[in-house]
């Protein structure tokens, strides 16, 4: 694990990021405030282990930025280890991390393209709740995250606003990574106008660090980052993807 900040520890991480756990694992984070603790994302699921043993505490939400399978394929895993665990994301997303949709998911486009191997099997989550826009989960000590619907990479993405007494952070997903990147794929639901409302709206916010779903992450000044992908946007462009 790696402690980041004195709230957010990152605690799983794969082979696009810095190597604390399966190849296949998005950055997996903890925050925690006085009274309560929440994941952000959740890994692709071969690594459940690593993530509850480096939180070393019982997180009470699954908070996920979206559907995909490296950041939504360890829900179910999770929540069958922790019973109390509220596991929740963006509305559109729901149906197919509950049922395991892999065309839902893109998983079949992501196993064609040789991402993930061909017997990799997302498990549905049941338990999953949509989190609507807007909604805030008070952590305790001035410690609270805000749910930011940020359409564009998949449908249901949502980006997590996090407010502590010293900084401001952004749990990003894969909607936009440091230096103004994204993730613009030739998927069903990756739709580009959504994508330039979405980044557009984040670069409103205050943001001090950045914490994206995969590549390095930004401890200060990291509104800059999503000043450079709005900027492009404002030109009738979309920023560098990462993909």
């Amino acid at each position: 694990m790696v402690q980041l900040t004195d709230h957010v520890t990152l605690v799983a991480s794969g082979a696009a990021g810095f190597d604390l756990s399966d190849p296949l694992d998005c950055h997996v984070y903890l925050v925690r405030g006085s009274r309560r603790s929440v994941l952000v994302d959740a890994g692709a699921g071969q690594s459940v282990h690593t993530v509850l043993r480096n939180a070393d505490t019982e997180p009470d939400h699954l908070l996920l930025t979206h559907g995909h399978a490296d950041h939504a394929g360890g829900a179910a895993a999770l929540a069958e280890r922790l019973p109390g665990l509220r596991v929740l994301a963006g509305a559109e997303a729901v149906r197919w991390i509950a049922e395991g949709d892999e065309r839902g998911l893109s998983l079949d486009k992501g196993k064609a393209a040789g991402v993930y191997p061909d017997d990799y099997i997302f498990r549905p989550c049941p338990r999953v709740e949509p989190i609507a826009d807007g909604t805030e989960i008070d952590l305790g000590g001035g410690v609270a995250l805000t749910a930011v619907a940020t359409p564009g990479h998949a449908d249901g993405h949502i980006c997590y606003h996090l407010r502590t007494p010293a900084y401001r952070a952004l749990f990003s997903g894969d909607c936009v990574f440091t230096g103004g990147r994204i993730s613009l794929q030739n998927l069903h639901d990756c739709r580009v106008p959504e994508y330039a409302d979405s980044l557009t709206r984040l670069a409103a916010l205050d943001v001090d660090v950045l914490f994206p779903g995969h590549h390095e992450v930004s401890l200060a000044r990291a509104g800059r980052h999503l000043d450079a992908a709005r900027d492009t946007v404002a030109r009738g462009l979309m920023p560098r993807s990462t993909t």
